[in-house]
């Protein structure tokens, strides 16, 4: 195996893909360093077993007890009929729990399977608002990727040089979240809220501190780049001020890494403390396909499984509590839909 340094991560080479062992020692890579670029092709299926090897598959607790049926109901059935959906994009290998298809391709009835539309995707993190462990993306190109771009902001050399005050600020910081209706990509449609949402911000008021890690202890921020509401407090207005104070320091060319993709790569990407974006309107390329997968460490690093809780309004929630108040939420808006006008 071989590694070489980019711009805030590292190129892996010359690996077997098809070795367990060796495919456990990219995890232990891929922890560390947050962004880990491997040019080397293998089916949607390896992939999927190369991060079982790492650790359980993710899926947002919300999302996981629609599919599930642990919340039904006619309030619900939309949610059911998308998160269905983008599962179903999966060629051969079907559903496999932590797997989708990100681009906005369309299945033989004509209808969009994927996570994401074609258009810009701003600066962002899976799941950005649920206090966890850490989770990991193997991002992997399957055809008709060239020309498109997808941009790596790991924030840990930013958090490294922070001067005292300011980090003395970010290690007490708390983030609290609301949903935006989906401003972080404003052409997105309807049945992709409905995956998105409860990706993003189940509910609001849920929160997550500021500084965060990965596994291996390498410190750095939970940036919050969208369905941001304040600091906990802080008012609006301070918390806007500290975030673009916070920002200017993040957002510098020696920490972004732009990949500019080719069939039959992959990128992995922490979530923890990276941030990513789509640079590049690829609206006419009905062909980009793209596959992603999320998972844990856990079965690489020992007790660093899935959080039990929800970090919810100053509270522990557990995740029956949180997927019943967020239940209740749902079922009012619902009902207030179905109103005569």
């Amino acid at each position: 195996m071989k590694v070489t340094p980019i711009a805030n991560g590292v190129e892996v080479s010359e690996i077997d893909l098809l070795d367990d062992e060796s495919c456990r020692e990219l995890g232990r890579i891929v922890a560390h360093e947050c962004v880990v670029v491997v040019r080397q092709s293998v089916p949607e299926q390896r992939l999927y077993d190369i991060q079982m090897l790492w650790g359980q598959p993710c899926m947002p607790i919300v999302n996981r007890y629609v599919l599930e049926k642990r919340l039904t109901g006619r309030h619900w059935r939309s949610a059911f009929m998308a998160m269905g959906q983008v599962a179903s994009g999966l060629d051969k290998t079907g559903a496999l729990p932590g797997m989708a298809r990100v681009s906005f391709i369309k299945d033989k009835r004509g209808k969009a399977t994927g996570l994401f539309p074609n258009g810009e995707l701003d600066w962002h993190a899976d799941q950005q608002a649920y206090h966890d462990s850490q989770r990991v993306i193997g991002l992997m190109s399957l055809w008709g990727s060239e020309k498109s771009r997808t941009s790596f902001l790991c924030t840990a050399p930013a958090y490294d040089a922070l001067n005292h005050e300011d980090r003395s600020m970010v290690d007490e910081a708390v983030c609290v979240w609301r949903w935006d209706g989906g401003g972080m990509s404003p052409d997105i449609e309807k049945w992709h809220l409905e995956i998105s949402r409860y990706n993003m911000v189940p509910h609001e008021n849920m929160e997550t501190k500021l500084v965060d890690s990965t596994v291996t202890g390498r410190k750095g921020m939970r940036f919050p780049s969208h369905c941001f509401s304040h600091f906990k407090g802080m008012t609006a207005e301070e918390s806007q001020k500290f975030k673009a104070h916070l920002w200017n320091k993040i957002d510098r060319p020696e920490h972004i890494y732009h990949h500019d993709w080719h069939d039959g790569e992959t990128v992995f990407m922490d979530q923890n403390i990276t941030l990513h974006a789509r640079p590049t309107n690829v609206t006419h390329g009905n062909r980009r396909t793209m596959t992603r997968m999320i998972s844990y460490l856990d079965r690489l690093f020992p007790g660093e499984g899935p959080a039990d809780h929800v970090l919810y309004d100053g509270a522990r929630l557990s995740h029956d509590e949180f997927a019943r108040l967020v239940d209740a939420q749902r079922l009012q808006e619902f009902a207030q839909s179905m109103a005569p006008a």
